[in-house]
């Protein structure tokens, strides 16, 4: 895996094939806790995530959910979907009436978009490029976010304190350990997503007034 950089007007970062594979398998997998189905299957049906007997159609021009909306069970994807407040439930449990079924749908939306570049690349360049449009890139880096999130609470990571700690035990780890590879996927996506906002910041910096410009 080769980190960010600016190629011709993009950010470009390489994976080989098997890289490729992995993060494209938990892309798909953080999707389907979303309520997507797996990518793999083809499109999804026409009633968005989240569905409820009694709702309006989730997705349709008019859509508004009528029925109370409890906070998901699965830990992880309550990280993805957090309560609005910690200190009004009922403020919560409206805001998420109001707002999760949007946000479930921006949310596989970009995580289908970041899978299907991973899969099938981009026409015109090479196999193990990752090619990001610098318009996209915000919802790239959101997106590993919610990968990473997801990797950390099946890690069982709240603090920094968790992390270095799980760092410090992966040398001493077994390879074929499941929490080994987790967080070694863990690492890998953290370290991809920290050199794509390295390369957003410094686009922002040089076309601020007086930053410059470089010429890729």
């Amino acid at each position: 895996m080769r980190a960010f950089r600016r190629q011709k007007g993009r950010y470009v970062a390489r994976l080989d094939a098997g890289e490729r594979a992995v993060v494209a398998s938990v892309v798909a997998d953080v999707a389907e806790l979303l309520g997507a189905g797996r990518f793999e299957d083809g499109p999804p049906p026409a009633a968005g995530p989240g569905a409820a007997p009694g709702d309006a159609t989730p997705g349709g021009p008019w859509s508004v959910r009528t029925a109370p909306l409890p906070p998901p069970d699965d830990p992880a994807v309550r990280r993805l979907l957090p309560d609005a407040s910690r200190d009004d439930p009922e403020v919560a449990a409206e805001f998420r009436r109001l707002t999760e079924d949007d946000l479930r749908a921006r949310k596989v939306a970009r995580l289908r978009s970041l899978w299907t570049a991973l899969v099938h690349g981009e026409p015109g360049w090479p196999e193990d490029a990752l090619v990001v449009a610098p318009t996209s890139a915000d919802d790239v880096a959101a997106t590993l976010t919610d990968l990473r999130l997801v990797l950390a609470d099946r890690l069982d990571l709240r603090t920094d304190a968790d992390s270095e700690a799980l760092y410090d035990g992966l040398a001493t780890a077994p390879e074929d350990d499941v929490r080994t590879y987790l967080a070694s996927v863990y690492g890998a996506l953290s370290w991809l997503q920290e050199s794509l906002l390295a390369v957003m910041l410094a686009a922002h910096e040089e076309h601020r007034p007086g930053g410059g410009r470089s010429g890729d």
